[in-house]
C-alpha cells in the first residue's frame, strides 16, 4: 500500500549536515566614547558663564558568522525529509519507541521491523507555501574543558507544506495511522524545534 501526505511543518531549521552555509553580520560589543567641550563667556574681563557641551560617539565592531543555510534547488527549498535517515524516518522512529514504550496496542511487542518496512519517498522535498525565511539565534555550550556559551544562526522556515509518499506493508494501515498520529506534536529535525501536522493523507 501507498499513503500519500501533505505535512504541515512549523519552525523548520535548516540541516547543517547538508553543508549549505551563507554569512552573516553580527554586531559585537559596542563602546561609547564621550567628547567634553567648554565655552566660556567674559564680560568686562570677568568670567560671566561657564558650560559643557558632550558628544557621545558609539562604535560598533562588525564581525562575519557562519548561517547554516536551507538548499535550493530548481528555485525551491528542498529539504532531507525522505530515505531511511531523512528526518521523518527519524520521528517515525521516536513516535514508534513512545508507543511501545505505552504498550499502544499493535506497538506492545516491538515496533523496530515495522518502521524498517515504511519507505519515505523522496529523498528530498521541495517545501511549499514558504511566505517567509527567518534567521534564528540557537545557544549552545561548546564542549570540552572551557565549555563557554556561543550563538549559531540559522535559517527557519516559519510555516510550510511538504508531500511525501510511504509505501505501507500490507495490513499496516491502521499501525501507521496510529503511527501518525503519535508523530503530531513530537518535535523533529535540526535542533528538534520542528513540528508537523497532517494536512491530508490519501490512500492509493
Amino acid at each position: 500500500m501507498k499513503c500519500e501526505l501533505t505535512l504541515e511543518i512549523t519552525d523548520l531549521h535548516a540541516c547543517p549536515s547538508e553543508k549549505q552555509f551563507k554569512r552573516i553580520d553580527v554586531p559585537t560589543d559596542a563602546f561609547s566614547q564621550i567628547e567634553v567641550t567648554s565655552t566660556k563667556t567674559e564680560i568686562d574681563e570677568e568670567l560671566a558663564l561657564e558650560g559643557e557641551r558632550a558628544k557621545t560617539t558609539e562604535k560598533k565592531r562588525i564581525r562575519a558568522e557562519p548561517l547554516v543555510s536551507f538548499k535550493i534547488e530548481g528555485g525551491k527549498i528542498t529539504f532531507p525529509l525522505g530515505g531511511p535517515y531523512g528526518k521523518l524516518t527519524g520521528l517515525f522512529k521516536e513516535a514508534g519507541s513512545a508507543l511501545y514504550v505505552e504498550k499502544v496496542e499493535g506497538f506492545k511487542t516491538t515496533y523496530k521491523s515495522f518502521i524498517r518496512s515504511l519507505s519515505v519517498k523522496p529523498q528530498r522535498v521541495p517545501l511549499e507555501d514558504v511566505e517567509d525565511i527567518e534567521i534564528r539565534e540557537i545557544p549552545q555550550i561548546t564542549a570540552g574543558i572551557r565549555r563557554s556559551l556561543m550563538i549559531q544562526y540559522y535559517e527557519c522556515v516559519p510555516q510550510c507544506k511538504a508531500t511525501v509518499s510511504v509505501n505501507v506493508p500490507k495490513g499496516g494501515k491502521k499501525k501507521f495511522e496510529t503511527l501518525l498520529k503519535q508523530c503530531e506534536g513530537m518535535s523533529f529535525g535540526p535542533k528538534r524545534r520542528a513540528e508537523i501536522t497532517v494536512h491530508e493523507m490519501k490512500w492509493i
